[in-house]
Formats: C-alpha cells, structure tokens, sequence
C-alpha cells in the first residue's frame, strides 16, 4: 500500500489537502469519491515506499496505550477529536505512531470518520479496537468508548505481564539444565573415554550406553536438528490451515492441567470481550462475529459461529449456549441471567472477573507441574551421565 498526498474539492467547494493511503491512485481516486470528494490531483509521497511494507513501522504497545488513554481523557473533557489529535501528535507520539496519528488526523479534516481513518492501520488498531469505536460513534460517546479500551488494553497488560513473569523461572532453568548436561557430555564425558577404552573389563551398561549415544550425536546430529526443525515446520505449517489450527487448538484443550488453563483464558477473553463489545453498542450478531475472530481457539469459536447461527434463527442466546461444553454452567447462568435483565454486558463482566481471579492460580499450577516435569526429565538425563562416569571409576578401584 502506497502514500499519496493529494488534492480535492469537497461538497462546499473548497480545496482540501491531506495524505491517504491507497493501493493505487486509481484507487484513491474511488475512496475519496466515496468521501464526497473530486480528485484534483495525487502525488506519490517518499516515505511510501516504507509503507508499502507491511513491517515498515512498529508502534509500542504502551504507545498505543497512552494515545487510548490520552483520547479518553481529552473526549471525556469535551476537547474536539481533531484538536486532542493534534494534542497527541506534537507533544506525546513518537516515531511510526506520530505519523500514523498525522494520516488519521489529516484523513478526518478531509471528511472520513474515526473508524474509518482507523482502519487503514489493521496492523495496529484490531478490529476490536474499531468495532467499539465504531460503537462509540454510533452512539455519540466516543470518550467512554476510549476509557473502555483504556481497561481493555490494561487488562491486557495484566494478562501478558503475568505469564511473562511465570515463564522466567522454568526458561532459566531450563537454560540451566541443559548447559551443564551438555557441558558433561561434550566436555567432560570425553575425557574420560580414552581411559575408559583401555581399561580391560567389560564396561558397565550404562557408561556404554552413553558412549554409544555420544558416538551416534557425533555423527547423526544434524539429522536430529532437521528432523527437529521439520517437526516445529510442520506444525506451524499445519496451524495455517484452518483444519489444522482446529486440530491443534483441540488438543491444547484435551491436554491435562495445560488444557484447562488454556480453556480459561479463552473463557475470560470471551466474557470480556463480550462485555466490551455489548456494552459499547454494538449489536448482539455483530458481537458474536467479532468474537469469532479473536477468542484466540478454533474450537471455541466454531461454537460461538454455531450459536450465532442459531440466535439469527430466532433462538434464544442462553439456550444456544446451553446445547455447547465449552461454555461451562457459570457462562450460561449468567447469560441467560443477562438475557432476562437485558444487563448482559454487566453479567458477563463478573464472568470476567471471575476468570481473571482464576487464571493466576491456574498458571501456577501449570507452571509447577511444568517445572516438576522438567526437574524430573532434566535430572535424569544429568544422572545417567553422571553415572555413566562415576561407575567405570568405582569398577577401577576395586579392581586394583
């Protein structure tokens, strides 16, 4: 996609200028006619090229933040869109985003609304994030549509800080593991095979059981790499496909202690996202198909498209909830709770809360039993070698 500054007249008979991103200048001609605008005249800006590449930029994700939050509190305080725009853009935005913030901005002077400016960005802005702007605007209150994205993105935050933070314990330790049992059998184990080699007894089993795994890494590493490689390949290959992403996500699902956690997860991005959605405006269908697209599980969403299917068919959401496992009692009492009250983005926002309370205790848990599963497998691959040394010394003491 390439950047073109262009030239138009709009319904009033005056000349706008701005920056717009388009394909083409064929098709920027046809976006800005759909704007109300006659073309005049387009020229391709330098920095199109870089954004014609769809790594061209990167924006931080507490960037992002802090725009949501800045258009939140400017909105709310009664500050027009362009000016709390301008706002963010001179003092606060910072690299690709200051110039993304600048084409947004350029683009509703010349006639666009929010979400549509917004949705030239998909690589920064998800289609969460415009639907409840879009939601917002709708209904006139685009400042409580940010302050909502400004607890989405928190909760995000949260989410990702959580789990980097249970990771670092097993990756040092892992890490660790790993280097001083490569460190015995690639440095220390052959120093002791030569003496090994002349002693005249039968070497114990597993010292040659050692040596001969040695003898065959030595030369069959690099099918060991490859086949390794081809695994990781295939299954990422596999998870394109739709087939197999849904494959992939059931197993995650079916898999003991990780399964459950992952089930959870997908549970509270659900009912937040639902929450969300439904409380910014936006219609119940339309709820669901974005939900489709970012529960994060092809299993669950299969459901989730199944139940939208059935509620455009005239059935109730809490019955059509029922007929489906994936959604647990707690979903659809407060569902079908919500549904009676006509308050289902308040009932749905406890389920929420009630899985983010959740999700810690079950990341220990699947974190301890990851961690007991890597000491165990780990120190045993550490004691044979150390074994596989040890007893050939005690074989040679007793025999002088």
């Amino acid at each position: 996609m390439r950047e073109y500054r262009y030239k138009a007249l709009n319904d009033a008979g005056s000349i706008v200028t701005g920056v717009r991103r388009a394909d083409s200048a064929w098709m920027l001609d046809q976006e800005l006619t759909a704007l109300g605008l006659i073309l005049l005249g387009s020229k391709q800006t330098p920095g199109s090229l870089r954004n014609a590449i769809p790594f061209g930029g990167r924006v931080e994700y507490t960037d992002l933040r802090d725009f949501t939050l800045h258009m939140s509190i400017c909105l709310s305080a009664g500050i027009p869109l362009v000016t709390a725009l301008y706002d963010f853009e001179k003092d606060s935005a910072r690299g690709y985003l200051k110039k993304i913030i600048e084409g947004v901005r350029i683009e509703i002077n010349g006639g666009a609304q929010l979400d549509e400016a917004l949705t030239k960005y998909p690589e920064i802005f998800s289609e969460t994030y415009i639907a409840i702007i879009t939601a917002g605007q709708s209904v006139g209150d685009l400042g409580h549509a940010f302050s909502s994205l400004v607890g989405h993105l928190e909760w995000l935050d949260d989410l990702h800080g959580q789990t980097k933070q249970a990771l670092v314990y097993p990756a040092m330790m892992v890490a660790g593991i790993i280097g001083l049992f490569t460190l015995m059998l690639f440095y220390v184990l052959p120093r002791f095979m030569d003496i090994f080699r002349f002693q005249n007894s039968q070497l114990p089993a597993v010292t040659q059981f050692v040596i001969n795994s040695f003898e065959w890494l030595k030369v069959w590493w690099p099918l060991l790499l490859g086949g390794a490689v081809s695994i990781i390949s295939g299954l990422l290959f596999l998870r394109r496909s739709p087939r197999g992403r849904f494959l992939i996500d059931r197993a995650l699902l079916r898999m003991p202690v990780v399964g459950g956690f992952v089930h959870k997860i997908c549970l509270s991005r659900f009912s937040r996202y639902f929450s969300l959605l439904f409380g910014a405006g936006t219609s119940l269908l339309n709820v669901l198909e974005l939900l489709i697209k970012v529960i994060g599980n092809s299993v669950m969403a299969e459901d989730i498209k199944e139940i939208r299917d059935r509620v455009m068919t005239g059935e109730s959401l809490s019955s059509s909830f029922a007929r489906y496992d994936n959604f647990p009692p707690l979903i659809q009492r407060l569902v079908n709770v919500g549904e009676k009250t006509g308050q289902l983005d308040q009932s749905l926002l406890k389920a929420a809360d009630y899985y983010d309370k959740e999700i810690p205790r079950e990341l220990k848990q699947a974190f301890s039993v990851l961690n007991a599963l890597i000491i165990t497998v780990l120190g045993g691959l550490i004691a044979v070698a150390a074994l596989a040394i040890l007893l050939p010394i005690m074989q040679m003491r007793s025999m002088l």
